[in-house]
């Protein structure tokens, strides 16, 4: 098959969607075409592909005959609907949802922990990608595993990007009311998220966690291989545009010095920024917004193990830039249809 492929991002509109584009023209993969893809209330708006301006088509009238890869980032109600029909036509989807995460049937990815085997198995016409709160987390938590994670604490700290294009119109519009003295409009949120903290992210379960918190739990436990692993995950929303944070705790089975655990990080292609002599020697969501790298600071010891701080771009390496990955390794491999 030529190198040179037609692609489509299902989803185009969306701050995941443009990000995917971005990453496609900036990493120069070889598309010979690209199809912008959205909901029909996106008919008539164009995206930026590199210095092309896309014009989206609506979902009801897409075909994917033509498609050799799409990546599916308009969420699982229509990743389900479409997914299918694109695999039928002969593309290989990347899908960034829920609606595939926990089937077994289906490789679950991130090329730096698991992409050994995606590319061992003979049907990847269908690959799905974890959550932007747990692809980082993942990412570091492996760095680490030789060492016998046998329980792990998280609190996340999540960006109002998470939530989408909306979310962050809401933060803008209720800082500005609030400075100018004005009444604060409720929208997207329960509460207000200017000046203010969520502790609830998702649906509340029946065990008093929420769908954010349990889609970290299981996926975290698949992408590592550790069915049983403990893991603890409390996920709050932050007055923040770009970037999300975690506090992690990890109990390890076999001891680890700090230094030793640093060199770990960086190993697996983590920026290690933590210089306890200076007192802006860590990182932030601010500062980490817009790039590609996946951040630690903060590296200490505790009695049961490690504690750190992590904090990376949601929508760029959380979620965009694992989907193009996990692209870039199928065509090196010779795996795309």
């Amino acid at each position: 098959m030529s190198q040179a492929l037609q692609v489509a991002v299902v989803g185009a509109t969306g701050l995941i969607g443009r990000a995917i584009l971005d990453l496609l023209a900036e990493r120069q993969f070889p598309a010979k075409r690209v199809c912008a893809v959205d909901g029909t209330e996106h008919e008539g708006e164009v995206v930026a592909y590199g210095n092309l301006e896309l014009d989206v088509q609506p979902l009801d009238e897409v075909s994917f005959d033509n498609i050799d890869l799409a990546f599916f980032v308009a969420g699982s109600e229509v990743s389900r609907q479409l997914a299918p029909q694109a695999r039928a036509a002969g593309a290989t989807v990347i899908d960034f949802s829920s609606a595939f995460r926990l089937d077994e049937q289906v490789p679950f990815v991130v090329p730096r922990i698991n992409g050994a085997g995606l590319l061992a198995q003979e049907d990847v016409s269908l690959v799905s990608v974890p959550n932007c709160t747990v692809t980082p987390l993942a990412v570091a938590l492996n760095a680490l595993a030789a060492n016998g994670l046998s329980r792990v604490t998280v609190s996340t700290y999540q960006s109002v990007s998470g939530t989408g294009q909306e979310a962050l119109e809401v933060l803008a519009d209720q800082t500005t009311a609030l400075f100018g003295q004005r009444e604060v409009e409720t929208t997207v949120y329960p509460k207000r998220i200017a000046f203010n903290l969520l502790p609830r992210i998702g649906e509340v379960q029946g065990d008093g966690g929420t769908s954010e918190e349990q889609s970290v739990i299981d996926e975290v436990r698949r992408l590592l291989g550790q069915p049983a692993l403990p893991v603890e995950v409390t996920c709050v929303r932050v007055p923040v545009f770009f970037g999300h944070a975690w506090s992690v705790n990890v109990a390890l089975s076999q001891p680890l010095e700090v230094e030793r655990a640093r060199k770990l990080l960086a190993a697996n292609g983590i920026h290690v920024v933590d210089d306890s002599q200076r007192e802006d020697g860590y990182a932030t969501p601010m500062e980490v917004a817009g790039s590609d790298r996946i951040w630690v600071s903060r590296v200490r010891a505790t009695e049961a193990g490690l504690a750190f701080w992590l904090t990376a771009d949601n929508v760029r390496v959380g979620a965009a830039l694992n989907c193009v990955e996990v692209a870039e390794a199928l065509l090196a491999a010779g795996k795309l249809r």
